[in-house]
């Protein structure tokens, strides 16, 4: 039976755990996307905590794709020194650590774009009822977006991370090509759901190309976005099964984005116990059609349901974001003997002080610390 605390290997990674940290946005890197010393120490304190495998927040791969403020990015190589002293941050730790990288597509915020940036999606559709119509990108502009991914791919490989993610999930610009909810091309990369993989499934093969058959490439899927028109479970499985078949390593799997009803967000809040793991069942569809290592996310605040989930064949791994900028300590804290819950409430307050450029943090810790001053 699959336990927490085991040794498993993904590609050429050794993990020392089943636990992921999934992505999540630190708000810790400058106007320019650079790396900021208090994001080295963020992360340093991850490593410190005992987690098997931690991604980094989305770095954005391309100036127009840039979807909030105070990202880390990777579209320059005057990034990799940068990304060089985070990736050594962790492993100076002991931590294992996966850069995830993204273009926003149609999320992605004029605000933030470089001069002569356009906003571009795979139609012009914009993402939700409130947000501008994107340009429909041209067979060029895909092509330079798949050649952003790669360059990024490659900068991550080179600045010694131990892998890396495709933000495939929450309306972003891969899910948006994979989802016809966004996606109402007439060309080849529109219409079927074998056609809305190519943009996919042509990142892959490039991104496979530059790094090399070792070096692990993840991808973090939407199994449903909840949205009319959107992905449903059978479209994410026939798009896992060809993710395979391309040479993916490992599929973290997801759901919805800012668009889908409320309450079906990625980040849900609150969770009541019987609410854990609410993406728990898609990922067991996606390990029963693919084999692959399979990462479920969403929710989980208990030692007792991550050890049902892999006692259960559910998943290969278990992620969590907001219980760890609470507690980044956590899995040691579990390991040690105290499985007590997860501290965080799920009130997703720790977002505000990264809006602020301050970094995320605990809201709750905040306000102790506050009334203790």
């Amino acid at each position: 039976m699959p336990q927490l605390f085991e040794n498993t290997w993904i590609n050429s990674l050794e993990l020392a755990n089943r636990a992921v940290r999934s992505a999540t946005w630190s708000g810790l890197g400058d106007d320019q996307g650079y790396v900021t010393d208090r994001a080295l120490e963020f992360y340093r304190e991850l490593g410190r905590g005992g987690i098997g495998l931690i991604v980094t927040g989305f770095q954005y791969v391309m100036t127009n794709g840039r979807p909030i403020p105070y990202m880390i990015g990777n579209c320059s190589d005057d990034h990799v020194e940068g990304l060089r002293r985070l990736a050594e941050a962790v492993h100076s730790e002991g931590g294992r650590i996966v850069a995830q990288i993204v273009h926003g597509g149609s999320r992605a915020d004029q605000a933030f774009f470089a001069d002569g940036d356009e906003l571009w999606g795979p139609s012009a559709i914009p993402f939700s009822a409130k947000d501008k119509v994107p340009r429909e990108m041209t067979r060029q502009q895909i092509t330079r977006v798949i050649e952003a991914y790669t360059a990024a791919a490659l900068r991550s490989q080179q600045a010694g991370f131990d892998g890396v993610q495709l933000h495939g999930a929450h309306g972003y610009g891969i899910n948006q090509f994979l989802s016809a909810a966004w996606n109402r091309r007439g060309d080849k990369y529109g219409g079927s759901v074998k056609n809305r993989y190519r943009f996919l499934g042509e990142v892959m093969e490039a991104v496979r190309g530059a790094v090399g058959s070792d070096f692990p490439v993840l991808i973090k899927l939407s199994g449903h976005d909840f949205l009319e028109g959107g992905l449903v479970p059978d479209e994410s499985v026939e798009i896992a099964r060809r993710l395979v078949d391309d040479g993916i390593d490992a599929i973290e799997v997801s759901g919805g984005s800012t668009a889908s009803p409320e309450g079906m967000s990625p980040s849900r809040k609150p969770i009541a116990k019987e609410e854990e793991a609410y993406f728990a069942d898609l990922a067991a569809l996606i390990k029963k059609a693919t084999g692959v290592p399979v990462i479920t996310v969403g929710g989980v605040r208990s030692f007792k349901k991550v050890q049902t989930i892999l006692s259960e064949h559910k998943a290969d791994y278990v992620a969590m974001s907001r219980p760890f900028v609470r507690e980044p300590h956590l899995i040691n804290r579990w390991k040690s003997g105290d499985t007590s819950r997860a501290k965080c409430i799920s009130c997703s307050g720790c977002f505000e002080s990264g809006r602020k450029g301050l970094g995320i943090s605990c809201k709750v810790e905040r306000e102790q610390s506050a009334k203790k001053r």
